[in-house]
């Protein structure tokens, strides 16, 4: 005997799968439903089909088929009928289950010993007989859904007799690799936690590094969260009324801590020279990026804690770059402004100023030290209007720390220029030196409207300046050891 596939219990496709062909011959072992019926049972009658099917009643095998309900009121008013051999009733011992419940199974015909002759074939078509089927003993699922056919012993099992094996079903085979899937996960969720674990000990164990190693890797986290910040990724809330963020000052202090005491070796003189409420001090600019702004503001804060804190200015093109500005103004950078400076002197701070502005960082390697002109003598007027001291201050190795080798255009980024240095925006570790001069007192009785007295404070500060870098320069052993 073949194989077929079993459609489930739903009544309209067993139905249909029971239909024989009008021109297939009945089989030679059929048997009357009646003769395989357990003795006491109630004989099934079939039901007779519909008035408008009767001409075409011998398509249809003598058993008939499950008349299709025509709606389910109509169900719900038939009264039950026993249930055939060919059809599982649940037993009062399994749960009652909902109609229309699609399993899948299929009859596999497993040979047996036979006393007596084969089985002759089936005609091509022709269904197999429902007192087959109903021989079969219920086995895997079906006995554990409670699918029994009745209280009663089934009948023994005839030789040959096919019997009924369940093949699982695509989501069933699935459900065989779930536990390898999740083996899998869970080993690589272990590599993860694993490789998480070992980055963590690694840098808790640089952190507690001693010396000098542990301050570099600070200062690398230091240097990260920079980045984030000059994104505006990173950072606090609160900012002061210039735009400082106290939060990622301390955030970043690893970083500049290791930059000035480790990598540049700041070296300062005449700390002393800055007065209790409020100067102007006036320094060169240099290098391919100004980080004497923040040396200068660190030197202050260590050399003179007592004063307070020391704000730079920023020229335009740097406070509004890219990164770099909102970096700088989030550390105490200030938008290079006379209203800004008036405020911050107000404010008894020191206020640092570089009066090259772009051109100082702008000039070429060659030209180091060399002094770009000091503008229209902006920091005089000021000084002259709020009555503060001027203090010059020379920087000796910013130019080695980033020398500008060359520039690339910038209009994409907003810059006039993004600067070419051997290590990109890596500093080099050259020796620093800052010098702090003596104040410079301011006329009295002077206005900023006298330009012959501005021209001659503008270049008292800049020639004073340029003695003290030739003094640092002809005192330096070398450019990075100083």
């Amino acid at each position: 005997m073949g194989s077929r596939r079993v459609l489930g219990n739903d009544p309209f496709q067993r139905g249909a799968a029971e239909r024989t062909p009008a021109t297939a011959p009945a089989s030679a072992n059929t048997t009357p439903p009646e003769a395989s019926a357990a003795p006491g049972a109630e004989p099934v009658v079939p039901e007779r089909p519909p008035a408008e099917s009767q001409g075409g009643a011998g398509k249809r095998s003598a058993r008939g088929s499950p008349k299709r309900p025509g709606s389910r009121k109509a169900a719900a008013a038939r009264p039950k009928e026993a249930p055939s051999r060919g059809e599982k009733a649940p037993t009062a011992a399994g749960p009652a289950l909902p109609p229309q419940v699609p399993l899948s199974s299929s009859v596999v015909a497993e040979p047996g010993p036979s006393a007596g002759p084969p089985t002759p074939p089936t005609a091509p078509g022709a269904p197999p007989h429902r007192a087959e089927a109903a021989t079969q003993s219920p086995t895997g699922p079906l006995a554990e859904l409670g699918h029994t056919a009745s209280q009663e012993p089934p009948p023994p099992r005839a030789p040959g007799a096919p019997t009924l094996t369940w093949t699982p079903l695509p989501g069933d085979a699935a459900q065989g690799t779930e536990l390898p899937r999740r083996e899998l996960g869970r080993a690589a969720e272990g590599g993860e936690v694993a490789g998480t674990t070992a980055t963590a000990s690694l840098i808790e164990a640089l952190r507690e590094a001693p010396g000098l190693l542990a301050e570099a890797w600070s200062a690398i986290e230091a240097a990260v969260r920079a980045i984030r910040a000059g994104l505006g990724t990173a950072g606090g809330e609160q900012l002061d009324v210039y735009g400082r963020d106290a939060r990622l000052s301390e955030a970043v202090a690893p970083l500049l801590d290791f930059l000035y005491s480790r990598w540049f070796r700041v070296e300062v003189e005449g700390a002393g020279h800055v007065p209790a409420g409020g100067a102007l001090l006036v320094a060169n600019h240099s290098g391919a990026l100004p980080l004497d702004g923040p040396m200068l503001h660190e030197a202050l804060r260590r050399e003179r804690p007592e004063l307070p804190e020391a704000r730079w200015l920023a020229e335009d093109q740097v406070f509004y770059a890219p990164l770099l500005g909102t970096l700088f103004n989030r550390l105490g950078a200030v938008r290079a402004s006379p209203d800004s400076a008036t405020r911050l002197l107000a404010e008894g701070r020191p206020v640092l100023i570089f009066p090259e502005g772009i051109q100082g960082i702008g000039k070429p390697f060659r030209d180091r030290y060399r002094l770009q002109r000091f503008g229209r003598g902006g920091f005089v007027k000021l000084a002259l209007r709020t009555r503060r001291p001027i203090l010059p201050v020379a920087i000796m190795g910013a130019e080695e720390t980033l020398p500008l080798l060359g520039k690339l255009p910038g209009g994409l980024l907003g810059v006039p220029y993004v600067p070419v240095s051997p290590l990109g925006p890596l500093p080099l570790p050259a020796k620093w030196r800052i010098r702090i001069g003596e104040p410079i007192q301011v006329p009295s009785g002077a206005k900023e409207t006298d330009l012959s007295v501005v021209e001659s404070l503008v270049e008292a500060t800049r020639s004073t300046i340029e003695h003290m870098l030739r003094e640092l320069l002809g005192a330096r052993g070398g450019i990075f050891l100083g």
